[in-house]
């Protein structure tokens, strides 16, 4: 589990037990944690003092329909989880009969604008997007003080239970045991109802490879097992992986990034259909988000390196994709860090081991598709869902995976990229002190000043592009983009500290070497690399 899901479960049962605990001394004695839990922690207790427990399996009667609280025309059977915006309801809608999942906010979030808004606006997202495998939304409005939307009910669980359950027992996992899960507990934010779509026989649901897709819906569990997940069914991850993939592809199509792609916001179902779920964080392209163009929202585990330096585009969803198809295939998470700064560490710097290091019977071809996937640098990655798509199919299907060119598969061996870029510096070093011992060689005075400056300032010109290809690879990313960034500055991990301070030399080198020359030719963009370095070092 989530070390703050640990740490607010046990706060409420500290709560429960009649402590006295505020939530700022709570985070004082947990300071590794303390900025998120002052963050988080209040909404969630009164997310907390709103919720009310209904009853444990989803049957509706006529005597459930008459009690328990009411929203609208929607009568609240049963919480089936807690979003970050709202607590989730299995709900009866009354006007036609038919069970739903009901996504609440609390009053006193309702009051307030910029939460009422950012509720409303995932609704909104939402209801622009009409797919299959995304959880859609049916109504949605305002009832005794509080804002509302409807969703179909899909009754399955998310992936991140899937790992818990695949890492705790190796016995395969039926389709009847994720109803009967559901029935039991519910399912964080859940979306679809039982209603079958017309179009069951889907190729990539995890039913298809069992041919029972043609079932009708009234052969339900007790039944034989309309599919099974066991713990070498590569290919069914496969498919699991395409529907995600084909739902972003369809949000991205329609420019919606969904900014937190996780194990909990995937729904498996009974029929083995994938559903995504929770665009509670989601923004398009196209206007600017309520929660800022560079804010750095979702859980932390699955943001990709380049959105700690405001960046964010299709190609980091699918990181995150890539990322649950990886916990998926180890039964556990990717990253196990319960430290924020060395989880954030990790992530940023790219520390992801190879799958077969982890689990040894994972398919060639499937780790070539998670490697690429959660490559450091977007441009490695798969460049959209369509890529990805088609690569799982490939596997799906016993085809060839195109071998991985560009991208090591990280081991043990090539993990460490500290040496190389030591030596790098070292030899750009070596470079710099022949250049400056022979400086008065290579610009030897003469009556010709207008070509000698020419032919100093194109050296300085080089060494400047030289120290700052030797940024990139030590950051990996552009010194250009750095300078330009309006986000925060992340501070840099102590094993990069050292090579900044001497990049920071160089570049002051390279500006007193300047100034000696007359020419004042680069002169502000030096001025600019070193006061952004000194920055970064501060």
């Amino acid at each position: 589990r989530d070390p703050l899901e640990l740490l607010f479960s046990e706060y409420v049962d500290r709560c429960r037990a009649g402590e006295q605990i505020d939530v700022a001394s709570f985070a004082n004695e947990n300071p590794e944690l303390k900025e998120e839990i002052l963050e988080l922690f209040p909404t969630l207790a009164a997310l907390e003092s709103f919720k009310k427990q209904g009853p444990p399996i989803s049957d509706v009667d006529q005597q459930q329909i008459e009690s328990g609280l009411q929203m609208g025309e929607y009568q609240l059977l049963r919480e089936i989880g807690v979003g970050g915006m709202g607590i989730v309801y299995e709900a009866f809608q009354k006007s036609i009969q038919r069970r739903v999942a009901l996504k609440v906010l609390p009053r006193e979030f309702s009051r307030q604008k910029d939460r009422r808004e950012r509720f409303m606006q995932e609704a909104r997202t939402v209801a622009q997007l009409s797919y299959r495998n995304i959880v859609p939304i049916i109504d949605f409005g305002e009832a005794d003080q509080r804002c509302f939307f409807a969703m179909r009910l899909v009754e399955g669980v998310g992936l991140d239970w899937v790992v818990l359950r695949r890492n705790q027992n190796s016995e395969p996992i039926t389709s009847n045991e994720v109803l009967d899960h559901f029935q039991q507990q519910g399912v964080p934010l859940t979306g679809i109802d039982k209603e079958t779509d017309e179009d069951d026989n889907d190729e990539d649901s995890l039913a298809f490879e069992f041919d029972y897709a043609a079932h009708s819906a009234t052969q339900r569990a007790k039944q034989q097992p309309r599919w099974t997940l066991k713990p070498d069914s590569w290919k069914q991850i496969a498919r699991i992986g395409v529907q995600a993939a084909r739902a972003l592809e369809h949000a991205h199509n329609a420019g919606i990034l969904h900014r937190d792609i996780k194990p909990g916001n995937l729904l498996l179902d009974y029929e083995g259909i994938l559903w995504i779920t929770d665009f509670g964080l989601a923004k398009s392209e196209k206007e600017l988000s309520i929660t800022g163009t560079n804010d750095v929202v979702g859980t932390m585990r699955y943001i990709s390196p380049e959105r700690f330096h405001g960046q964010v585009d299709a190609r980091s969803d699918l990181y995150a994709l890539g990322l649950t198809l990886f916990e998926l295939c180890i039964n556990r998470p990717v990253f196990n860090q319960t430290n924020r700064s060395e989880l954030m560490r990790s992530i940023i710097e790219g520390i992801i081991p190879a799958p077969r290091s982890i689990n040894s019977k994972i398919p060639r071809g499937l780790e070539a598709i998670l490697v690429k996937a959660t490559a450091k640098q977007p441009t490695q990655r798969y460049q959209s869902a369509a890529e990805m798509i088609q690569d799982l199919r490939a596997f799906g299907r016993g085809l060839e995976v195109k071998p991985i060119t560009q991208i090591k598969v990280r081991t043990k061996k090539n993990r460490n990229w500290l040496p190389g870029i030591t030596i790098a510096l070292l030899l750009l070093c070596l470079l710099e002190a022949y250049l400056l011992a022979n400086y008065r060689v290579l610009f030897p005075r003469t009556p010709q000043v207008t070509t000698s400056v020419q032919m100093k300032a194109g050296a300085l010109d080089q060494r400047l592009e030289n120290l700052d290809r030797m940024y990139n690879q030590v950051t990996g990313r552009a010194i250009s983009t750095d300078l330009t960034r309006t986000s925060p500055l992340l501070p840099l991990p102590d094993n990069q500290r050292n090579l900044m301070q001497t990049l920071l030399n160089l570049y002051r080198q390279l500006r007193k070497d300047n100034e000696q020359t007359g020419s004042v030719f680069t002169i502000e963009d030096i001025d600019n690399r070193i006061q952004f370095i000194r920055k970064l070092l501060s």
